[in-house]
């Protein structure tokens, strides 16, 4: 099939899906450190320079991939919360819980964004990527509010800035190699062993009521 660059904002649109969707593929099978440009490109059914006319580095590709995990994430917790009773900050926290644990992957692309992502990327596709994530918590914004009357915008906000901070550090903790896991099975260290599930849903409730009272 000969090779025809993108004429329209749509099949611009399209020839970036079909990127992060091979990039999604490999992401399956490889960690992040043995993906490469080339690979992607490869897996996209492009050249590698063809590829550089829509991204100019890996990082930038996986900031598109967390943008499309954002809002899948953002779509389904929506979904849940207009669908399910929300009386308590408790239901609040066990449901917010549930959906990210469904959605595992988007923690585990979160967890990359301060060491790997941010630092390896231009400033124009950072704000790009910075603007995009920031319309998606504000819908989640305005729901939080509508949950929880006590709760103004700007403090719907701060929950969910530090609620991202808090699922990248436990993330990051609690996601262990197996030299990791055969250690912290030891009666020594298992008082040390922290699970990402029950420690989110407590940082959840703490923040919440903090942040109303």
């Amino acid at each position: 099939m000969k090779w025809q660059r993108a004429r329209s904002e749509e099949q611009k649109e399209h020839r970036i899906s079909e990127i992060v969707d091979a990039t999604a593929r490999l992401y399956e099978k490889h960690r992040f450190e043995e993906i490469s440009f080339t690979l992607i490109a490869k897996e996209a059914g492009f050249t590698r320079s063809n590829l550089y006319k829509y991204f100019s580095s890996k990082e930038e590709i996986f900031l598109a991939f967390l943008i499309q995990d954002t809002r899948l994430w953002r779509a389904e917790l929506l979904k849940t919360c207009c669908r399910s009773k929300i009386d308590s900050v408790e239901k609040f926290a066990q449901v917010w819980v549930k959906i990210l644990v469904k959605h595992k992957r988007f923690s585990d692309l979160l967890s990359l964004l301060p060491t790997f992502l941010e630092k390896s990327v231009t400033e124009q596709s950072l704000m790009d990527f910075k603007r995009n994530v920031s319309s998606e918590l504000i819908v989640l914004s305005e729901l939080m509010c509508e949950i929880f009357p006590a709760l103004s915008p700007e403090k719907a906000g701060e929950f969910l800035e530090l609620q991202l901070a808090s699922i990248i550090g436990l993330y990051q903790i609690t996601n262990l190699s197996d030299v990791q896991q055969k250690v912290m099975e030891y009666p020594e260290f298992r008082h040390m062993k922290i699970d990402f599930n029950s420690y989110l849903q407590k940082s959840v409730e703490c923040l919440l009521r903090g942040l109303m009272a």
